[in-house]
């Protein structure tokens, strides 16, 4: 990777209209404590990205074809999803181990006190996990795309509507969508939805808004005042003032 590149990013603090080209490209994008990180589809490291000059590559495995199909962080640890296997990555033994194993785990988040909100795909089940990774209960017949925490609320995805429930798995609201999408993601307390490599992400409102781009989109984060945008290529990062959205 052209570290020249990415000095620039550090640089620039995020701002508004500001875009990176990376000389190799990533398929995730989480914001976390005011840094990025940027993981591939198949890959061993992840990167991370500070304001403050720093740049750090994170060694998770020597495996081959290790695979993410997304991530979450806290303080001290990094929760990957595999696709069957969700494993805990801890930063500062670099030992790994495995929390929860499925068929199909479409997607995943983490309350504040890491408590694991996952959905198994196979079994159609939106599943709580206290910190010891026990079941402590589960919604069932549920066909979910993709998920996302936010401030004591699940947001859930599925193939025409988005769930809303509380922290103890109580159905608040259910919207229905456009169309099919199988990202989401609240920014600035709105929740956006869109399809993986698409030019347009929807922004929930009365009735949904379209928001067109000339480019496509792979992953979105919330960045303080920002929002930063992957690209569908994976190569190059977007900011965004988060009023915009």
């Amino acid at each position: 990777m052209n570290l020249g590149i990415l000095y620039i990013l550090l640089t620039i603090s995020s701002q508004p209209g500001d875009s990176v080209v990376f000389s190799r490209n990533f398929e995730h994008l989480e914001c976390y404590q005011n840094a990025l990180y940027l993981g591939p589809l198949i890959g061993r490291s992840i990167l991370r990205l500070h304001d403050h000059d720093s740049l750090t590559t994170i060694s998770i495995t020597d495996e081959v074809n290790y695979r993410m199909r997304n991530f979450r962080l806290t303080p001290f640890a990094i929760y990957i999803n595999r696709g069957g296997i969700l494993e805990k990555y801890y930063l500062t033994s670099g030992k790994r181990e495995t929390v929860f194993t499925s068929r199909d785990i479409s997607s995943f988040d983490l309350s504040p006190p890491e408590e694991i909100i996952l959905a198994d795909r196979q079994k159609h089940e939106l599943l709580f996990l206290d910190f010891t990774y026990t079941i402590r209960f589960k919604i069932e017949n549920i066909l979910i795309e993709d998920l996302r925490w936010y401030e004591d609320q699940v947001y859930v995805l599925t193939k025409n509507s988005v769930h809303i429930y509380d922290e103890h798995g109580n159905l608040v609201e259910k919207k229905l969508t456009p169309e099919f999408c199988n990202r989401i993601k609240v920014v600035n307390h709105k929740i956006l939805i869109f399809t993986e490599k698409s030019n347009y992400l929807y922004i929930a409102d009365k009735p949904w808004m379209k928001k067109e781009f000339p480019f496509t989109i792979l992953d979105v984060c919330e960045k303080e005042q920002s929002v930063i945008i992957l690209d569908g290529l994976g190569t190059t990062l977007r900011v965004f003032d988060r009023n915009d959205f």
